[in-house]
């Protein structure tokens, strides 16, 4: 159980920075005024980024780290896959998450569509992260 709480909370806090920084980079007003102003900004951005986290990207990175523990001893513990065949069927993994997500919510037609949109670029980048943390984590708290 500790073997995948753990890398899920890596996950999770992978999720949180990221998403933090990409509305920081957004956000340009956040560094006009003051030096209170700015460090209220940033604390408003964290907060917010904190809630998406919480109520948003916690049951998708649930979902998203089941099937990772399931390709993880299914797939890379038995043909004891090394790191970089690994590090690519993860990639793969977040990618059809994203496109998964996508088909649900919008139908099959503006899959191919949405793919040039810059937003979905944020959500393949995050769900990559995450991915990557999960299996970084997981092959170190194997060996432990």
């Amino acid at each position: 159980m500790g073997k995948f709480l753990i890398p899920y909370s890596h996950s999770l806090l992978s999720l949180f920075i990221s998403m933090t920084i990409i509305q920081i980079y957004d956000e340009k007003g956040i560094f006009e005024g003051e030096l209170f102003s700015i460090f209220t900004n940033l604390f408003i951005a964290m907060a917010q980024m904190l809630a998406a986290t919480l109520i948003v990207g916690v049951p998708v990175v649930l979902v998203g780290c089941l099937l990772g523990e399931i390709l993880f001893r299914c797939v890379i513990l038995p043909i004891k896959l090394h790191f970089i065949p690994s590090l690519i069927l993860y990639i793969l993994l977040a990618i059809s998450i994203v496109f998964y997500y996508e088909v649900i919510s919008d139908g099959v037609p503006t899959t191919y569509e949405n793919t040039r949109i810059i937003k979905m670029m944020y959500f393949m980048g995050l769900t990559i992260i995450c991915s990557i943390t999960f299996l970084v984590s997981r092959t170190t708290y194997e060996g432990k």
